[in-house]
C-alpha cells in the first residue's frame, strides 16, 4: 500500500492544487542520461519563468528524484546491452508554476514512494534523497496510475524581494560662486601723502 509522505509542520497536497500561472513537462527513458536531461530542463525552464533564484535547490531536488526513479525502474548500467533496452521504463518530470512557489513532480512505474526519510535508506544509494527534506518547503507522494508521483515544492520569494532597490542617485551639487573680494580701508596716511606728494609735483617749477 503506497503511502503518503509530508514533510513534518508542512502543509501537504491533500487539496486541490491551485491554479497554475505556468506548467512544463519532460517525458525520459529510465536511463543514466535521464538526470543530466532533467537538470537541463528545470534550468532552462525556471529560467524562463524568472524563478532563477530556486534553481540550485531545484536542481538538488530533480537530480534526487530523477535518479532515484531510474535506480528503481530504469537501466543504470551507463552501456546496456540491446536486450535490457527491450522493457524500457519512463520517466515524467513535470514543473508546475504556482503564485509563490514551484512543484517539481516525478513520475515512474514504481507504485511504491521512496523512503525520503527513513533507516532504510543506505549511505550510498539514498544520499540525496536525505537533501530533499533541507531543501524543499515540503515533500510527498501519491499513486498515479501502476506507478507514483513524488513532489517537492520551493518557495519563489515575491519579485519586488528578489530585486534589490536602486542606490540613490547622486546628486549633483552646484559650486558656489566665490564671493567677492571685500574691498580693503584706504589707510588715511598713505592717501595724504600721496596728496602732498601731487602737489609737490605741481608746485614743481622744472614741470
Amino acid at each position: 500500500m503506497a503511502a503518503t509522505l509530508v514533510k513534518p509542520n508542512a502543509q501537504a497536497r491533500a487539496e486541490p492544487m491551485p491554479q497554475p500561472r505556468f506548467v512544463d513537462r519532460l517525458d525520459l527513458a529510465a536511463l543514466p542520461t535521464a538526470v543530466s536531461c532533467a537538470q537541463v530542463f528545470t534550468k532552462l525552464t525556471l529560467t524562463a519563468w524568472g524563478a532563477s533564484l530556486i534553481i540550485d535547490d531545484a536542481l538538488v531536488i530533480v537530480s534526487a528524484l530523477v535518479r532515484n526513479a531510474v535506480e528503481t525502474t530504469g537501466v543504470t548500467d551507463p552501456n546496456p546491452r540491446w536486450s535490457e533496452l527491450d522493457d524500457l521504463k519512463l520517466i515524467s518530470v513535470r514543473l508546475v508554476g504556482l503564485e509563490n512557489s514551484v512543484v517539481i513532480e516525478v513520475w515512474d512505474a514504481d507504485p511504491y514512494p521512496p523512503p525520503i526519510k527513513s533507516e532504510e535508506v543506505d549511505a550510498e544509494s539514498g544520499r540525496e534523497l536525505h537533501l530533499i527534506p533541507l531543501t524543499a518547503h515540503s515533500y510527498g507522494s501519491y499513486p498515479k496510475g501502476t506507478g507514483k508521483v513524488v513532489w517537492a515544492e520551493l518557495i519563489v520569494a515575491p519579485r519586488s524581494a528578489q530585486i534589490p532597490p536602486p542606490l540613490p542617485r547622486r546628486q549633483r551639487r552646484s559650486i558656489p560662486e566665490a564671493p567677492s573680494p571685500i574691498p580693503r580701508q584706504q589707510d588715511p596716511e598713505i592717501l595724504r601723502r600721496v596728496i602732498e606728494g601731487l602737489r609737490t609735483l605741481d608746485d614743481d617749477p622744472k614741470q
